[in-house]
């Protein structure tokens, strides 16, 4: 960490002529995050920014950048990339503060949050997605759910499937994508969880971690927050606010073919195929990338999966192989590395 620190210094400091200081104060290290990269808080005697270091040659700081100037073209509060090297892996970013949503969500300001979080879903959507961004195609949303295998089940938890299992997992994906290729396709975020969204000083929303914009199902951003694993919502919440997102959808995007039940349906399906998903993703970060510190969510993911699953007929046979197997081998698993 220190010589990162050093590196990222060093090349912060050869910057400064363009960015408008002459010395740099302190590099903090930030929270740890679910992905190769690392943060860094960067204090000058004029302001902070917010340093990133990834693997040097790397798209993702590429990506970043360009749909970084994309979003910000479309009106929507991103950070400013302020400087970068993409073959060193360097970029240095507008700093959006401290307050992420994650923490900051409370039974008083809740419904304020939930309501700011789908306008800017609202924004996101109306954009016209560029010609270079990635459509979610049934293979690549089939792909993303087989994680849950590798990494999850087999990986992490160490179980096999019966043949019968296995086939119906198999088929349980097919439907699942199947379902999330029948609604709209808009411009996604595709991580637009709690976690990535900023209260900023002026009250609006800032959004991080868009590096992985595509364009897929219109319900996929809006179930990252319906579902979203730090706030799970009742029933009586839950419902008002996808009665505010059907409302709203009509002033902002001029559309009234979507009933409750078509909603509630449909953020079910591409809720699925994201927790099936995040199983795997999670898992492998522990296995793979030795970062343990989201374990945690897991649990919760995984109670998102099969308290909605088993409403649906079609993926009954799939829900009990997760409750009955699957549910009570991750708690003895969870409890064996804590």
């Amino acid at each position: 960490m220190t010589e990162m620190k050093d590196d990222l210094l060093d090349w912060t400091l050869s910057q400064s002529s363009n960015l408008g200081f002459s010395d740099v104060l302190e590099i903090k290290p930030l929270r740890e995050q679910a992905s190769l990269r690392n943060y860094f808080r960067i204090y000058t005697e004029s302001n902070s920014m917010i340093g990133v270091i990834s693997k040097s040659g790397s798209d993702e700081n590429k990506l970043f950048e360009i749909h970084s100037h994309f979003l910000q073209e479309n009106g929507i509060r991103v950070p400013k990339v302020e400087a970068f090297d993409h073959q060193k892996g360097f970029m240095i970013l507008e700093d959006f503060g401290d307050k992420v949503l994650q923490l900051e969500i409370n039974s008083r300001n809740k419904t304020s949050f939930y309501q700011k979080s789908i306008m800017a879903i609202h924004k996101i959507q109306k954009c016209k997605p560029s010609q270079s961004l990635s459509k979610l195609s049934k293979e690549t949303l089939i792909e993303q759910m087989r994680l849950f295998d590798e990494w999850f089940f087999h990986g992490l938890l160490g179980l096999e499937y019966s043949t019968k299992e296995k086939t119906t997992l198999q088929n349980t994906w097919e439907i699942i994508a199947n379902h999330c290729l029948a609604q709209d396709y808009v411009l996604c975020h595709f991580d637009f969880e709690f976690r990535n969204l900023m209260l900023l000083p002026d009250s609006e929303l800032g959004i991080l971690d868009f590096q992985d914009l595509c364009v897929g199902p219109y319900s996929l951003d809006l179930v990252s927050i319906m579902k979203d694993i730090d706030n799970p919502l009742d029933k009586e919440d839950l419902s008002e606010y996808l009665e505010f997102y059907l409302d709203s959808l009509l002033t902002e995007q001029n559309k009234t073919n979507l009933t409750i039940k078509d909603l509630e349906r449909d953020i079910d399906f591409a809720g699925f195929q994201r927790q099936f998903r995040i199983l795997g993703t999670l898992a492998r970060l522990h296995l793979r990338d030795k970062k343990s510190f989201r374990l945690k969510d897991l649990v919760q993911t995984l109670r998102f999966l099969c308290e909605d699953s088993i409403k649906y007929d079609e993926l009954r046979d799939a829900a009990k192989i997760l409750k009955n197997k699957v549910e009570p081998k991750l708690l003895k698993t969870l409890e064996a590395i804590n």
